[in-house]
Formats: structure tokens, sequence, C-alpha cells
């Protein structure tokens, strides 16, 4: 299988698609990925992002782009100017990644690439190529197929990152690595990551790369138990989020001392934040203990903690899953002390409330409760009474 250059130039991106049409700008984006012109540069990640996996979703084009800088990044030329190894690794673990969405098995996959949609192709008529439902199921098996037969070339590319200068660079490679372990063909590699892993966060110099490598190995399925005891919060947490260990006392007490005392800081206590977190890590927390803990006094303080320091707009990731834990069954009645007290902190944030916000209305209908600062109030006042 070719890679790099060689399989840039000899693929046909006329016959192939990304998310903004034929993908035959791309050839021109990924050769700027060994320019020193910084402007170039970006345009061509910007183009990996947005074009070739957009928003997650692969194309015809994404598994042939994705072989092309796979090899790039044995290109010494790759890191001239500002440094985007790391940022092309996380790429590739996209792209590794995109097969999961699907939900279709590799024979429903198989079937459905087979539909002839080459008429279409070669009619250049992209309209009707997406519109007849056959040849768009087509279209979107051929792309994840196209990520699946790629994927030992990725683990190469990952296994060698494990051996990279920059801590960044060996975060992203373990993450990836860790994804493609998780397909049948690759499951071999597992003992082998699982111990180099371990070894890289035994002698990791920092947090960052510690809390990184301890979420690779909990997502590989290891027990991470031994981080809970580490110096650093952060690795506490992210040994703590292990799947393994979700039931753990000693990992939900980690994590709901981490809300409960910590919460402001918990987002700061990364200079560089795994890239297993999308988004906040605290919001992982939350969602963990929502997930196993049932009683909701015990949740309590964690989710008063949130309140006092949320905003607005975080309210599908955090205070709007509290709220539906805290008033199960959207009956929409203060039952309960702990009710009481942790719809009393949202009613004292004024900025949470906003008549316009869908979002946190969802979430007060699914609690029974209406999504009006006074009308709670009054709720909450009755009961004090």
């Amino acid at each position: 299988m070719l890679i790099g250059l060689p399989a840039l130039e000899s693929t046909d991106w006329s016959k192939l698609h990304h998310a903004y049409g034929r993908a035959m700008d791309t050839p021109n984006h990924l050769r700027a990925l060994l320019k020193e012109d910084l402007k170039s540069r970006q345009k061509a990640m910007e183009h990996l992002w947005s074009a070739i996996i957009h928003q997650g979703t692969p194309w015809t084009a994404t598994g042939p782009a994705a072989l092309v800088v796979a090899g790039l990044l044995s290109d010494e030329r790759i890191d001239r100017g500002e440094p985007i190894r790391a940022n092309l690794l996380s790429f590739l673990v996209r792209v590794a990644e995109a097969p999961d969405q699907a939900g279709w098995s590799i024979e429903e996959l198989e079937r459905w690439a087979a539909f002839d949609i080459e008429s279409l192709i070669n009619s250049e008529d992209d309209e009707a190529l997406y519109g007849n439902e056959d040849a768009a199921n087509s279209f979107y098996a051929r792309s994840i197929l196209g990520c699946i037969q790629i994927a030992p070339v990725l683990m190469e590319v990952m296994l060698k990152g494990l051996e990279d200068q920059s801590p960044r660079v060996r975060a992203c490679a373990a993450m990836g690595a860790v994804t493609l372990a998780k397909t049948e063909p690759l499951r071999k590699h597992e003992k082998e990551i699982e111990g180099r892993l371990l070894a890289l966060a035994d002698a990791a110099q920092n947090p960052d790369e510690r809390s990184s490598l301890v979420l690779a190995l909990g997502d590989l399925g290891y027990s991470p138990i031994s981080f809970l005891r580490d110096s650093s919060p952060a690795v506490r947490m992210c040994a703590a989020l292990a799947p393994s260990l979700a039931t753990e006392r000693a990992a939900i007490n980690e994590l709901l001392n981490a809300l409960e005392h910590h919460v402001g800081e918990i987002d700061g206590w990364f200079v560089e934040t795994p890239p297993q977190f999308e988004m906040r890590p605290r919001f992982s927390v939350v969602r963990r203990l929502i997930e196993q803990v049932k009683d909701f006094d015990r949740l309590v303080d964690a989710g008063i903690a949130v309140a006092s320091i949320t905003a607005k707009y975080c309210v599908d990731y955090d205070w709007g899953p509290l709220l539906a834990a805290a008033f199960p069954g959207g009956r929409g009645t203060i039952k309960t002390e702990a009710q009481r007290r942790f719809l009393n902190a949202l009613v004292k944030k004024s900025e949470l409330w906003d008549p316009t916000f869908g979002n946190a209305h969802n979430w007060f209908s699914r609690a029974g409760l209406p999504y009006d600062r006074k009308e709670c109030g009054e709720l909450v006042r009755k009961i004090q009474e």
C-alpha cells in the first residue's frame, strides 16, 4: 500500500469526494504540508479537518488523504517551522475513529459498497449521487471501508509516534494506537501497547502527558488503579475515569472530591489538555458521576459546586444533566433536601436564566420544572417554609 507522495501521485483525486465536492484541490493542500510557508500549511490543516474528515464524517477522499499524511510524517520537511506533527496525528486518530459511527458490520459495508455507482461518479452529477438513497449508502460505505482498509498503516504510524521526542505527539499516538487496537484485526497489538503505555506513563515528566497516557490505558481496557495514588490530582482524575474503574468506590470518591473541592480548577489542571477530552474535562467527570451515583443525596454537594462556576451554555454538559439527575422521572416536585439545595443553587445563579434559551428549557421540561427563575425560587421558598 503506497503512502506519502507516491500515494498522492498515483491517486485519481477527480473521482474522489470530500465534504465540499470533488477532491481535486486536495493534492495541493497535501503538498503544502511540506512547505515552509506558514499560511499554506495552515490552510492545508484546515482542509484536512474541514473537508477530509468533516465533523468526524469520512468521505471517499479520506482514506487516500490519510495514506498520504501517514507517509509525510516520515519526511523531515514536516517539522520545518511551526510544529504540526501532533495535529496531523490527531487527524489520523479521527480517521481511525470514523468507522465506529457507521453502526454497520463489515458484511453490511461490503454489501452496500458493491452497489454500482460508477456511472454517477463518472458523470460528475453529485446531486444525483447524493439524492439516491442506495447510491448515498454505497458512497458512505466506501468511505468507511476506505478508513478500515488503511488501519494497519495507521497503526504503524501510531506505534512509531510513541517513540517521538514530543510529549504531545506521544499522547496523540497513544490515543490513536488504542483506538486502532479495539478493532478485531489489530487486537493482537493490545499487550504490546499496554506495556509501552505503562512504561511511558511511569517515565512521564509532567502530569499532562501522564494523564493522557492513563486515559489511553483506561480506554484500552487496562485498570489504572495504581494511578489513583498519583501526586497529581489531574492524573488521579484521569485514572478514576477509566471504564474498568466505573464502579470502584475509590474512583467514584476521587471524582466526587474533584468536583466538590476543585471544580473551578479542573479545566486549568492541564497546560495541554489530553487529546481524549474534546471538551472541558469536568464534563467527563459530571457524566461519569451521573452514570454511577444514583443517590442524588450523595451527588448534591458536587452539583452545587458545579452550579457555582458553570455558565449558561454549559447546560447540555453539566448543570442540565445534573438537574435531570436531581429530578428523575420528570415529576417536578421537591421531595428531598438535596433537590431543594441544588435547585436553590441554580436560582442564585442569575446568568443561567434566559427565557429565550431553548436548551435549558429542554432540561427543565425533562425535570418537570418551569424554566423560570421566579417560579423555581418560589418552589424553593415554599419548601423552606
